[in-house]
């Protein structure tokens, strides 16, 4: 039924859940399989100094401060770059053609951009199961993806994205 399945991962212990959903799906259907990673700012709770766009070309008198936020960046970087390669090495052993890729964007809109660009069949996510105020303050990229992809949308409300 499905030939291309996305994945979208955010890296959180969920996501493993998530992935395990979408390799059952691609497994009963021989389809491939693409993993997706967007970088954002919206997921990083941890990068304690959210640098504005263009503030790196802003002489500041405190470069530290800078020098820190690269370093968290790139190791944040670097830590979903390697979740998604796990992932993809479990998912040929099982014998499904896998791909990954991370792009840095909205999340929401990046997933579905990639989705239709990439000619994919199904999108599998979670759902944080934000709703009300909160999502309307923060949005919600699965509600978002759901308003917007292209194709088919599997959104399992139990996980995370």
């Amino acid at each position: 039924m499905f030939h291309k399945i996305l994945v979208a991962i955010d890296g959180s212990d969920t996501s493993h859940d998530v992935f395990k959903t979408a390799l059952d799906i691609a497994k009963a259907d021989r389809a491939n399989l693409v993993l997706l990673h967007v970088l954002s700012l919206e997921e990083q709770n941890n990068l304690i100094l959210p640098m504005p766009i263009g503030m790196e070309y802003i002489p500041v008198a405190d470069s530290n401060a800078q020098r820190i936020y690269r370093e968290r960046w790139q190791t944040y970087e670097q830590q979903n770059l390697d979740l998604l390669k796990s992932l993809a090495d479990r998912a040929t052993a099982a014998g499904i053609t896998t791909e990954f890729h991370q792009v840095a964007g909205s999340p929401g809109r990046k997933i579905c951009e990639f989705a239709q660009s990439a000619d994919v069949d199904l999108i599998v996510m979670g759902h944080r199961g934000i709703s009300g105020l909160n999502e309307l303050l923060v949005g919600s990229v699965s509600n978002y993806v759901l308003h917007h992809a292209l194709c088919s949308v599997l959104m399992d409300k139990t996980r995370s994205i």
